[in-house]
C-alpha cells in the first residue's frame, strides 16, 4: 500500500494527454489524487476538460452546395479553386478567423461553432475568403 501511496502522490496535479482521437477529440486530463489511510482502495476522483480539434467545412455555394472541403488546418491561402468561392460553412468546432485575402491580410471576420448556410447572413460578404485561421479552440 505504501508503494501504491508513493506512486499515486507522484501524479497530484499533473496533465496527462490522452491523444483518444474518437469523435475527433482530444481529451486533456487534471488528475487530483487524495489518499487516505482509511480507505482501501484509495479514492481518485479525476476532473475532465475535453477540447476538441478545431474543425470547419466550407462549401461553394449557398446552403451547403456544390463542391465541399473538411479541415482542421489553418489555410494561408485558399487554392485557385476556392479563392472568392466560399458560401456557406459548417463550423463543428474552433473560432475561426476568415479573412479577405491571402495570408491573413485585409478585411476579417470571426465565427464561432454552427451553421452557416449563406456567409452573407454572418455579415460577411459572399465570394470574398482567400485565407482563415483557427484562433481558438472550443470545448
Amino acid at each position: 500500500m505504501d508503494t501504491l501511496k508513493s506512486e499515486l502522490s507522484t501524479l497530484n496535479g499533473c496533465i496527462v494527454d490522452l491523444e483518444s482521437k474518437i469523435g475527433g477529440t482530444i481529451e486533456l486530463v487534471k488528475a487530483s489524487v487524495k489518499i487516505s489511510d482509511s480507505q482501501d482502495p484509495p479514492i481518485i476522483p479525476v476532473q475532465t476538460q475535453v477540447l476538441r480539434f478545431p474543425e470547419i467545412t466550407i462549401y461553394e455555394h449557398i446552403d451547403y452546395g456544390g463542391a465541399n472541403a473538411r479541415t482542421n488546418l489553418n489555410w494561408y491561402y485558399v487554392g485557385g479553386f476556392w479563392n472568392d468561392k466560399i458560401s456557406s460553412m459548417v463550423i463543428s468546432s474552433g473560432v475561426w478567423q476568415f479573412f479577405q485575402h491571402a495570408h491573413y491580410q485585409g478585411a476579417y471576420w470571426v465565427l464561432g461553432p454552427g451553421y452557416y448556410r449563406w456567409v452573407e447572413a454572418a455579415n460577411i460578404p459572399n465570394d470574398i475568403i482567400s485565407s482563415f485561421k483557427c484562433i481558438q479552440l472550443t470545448q
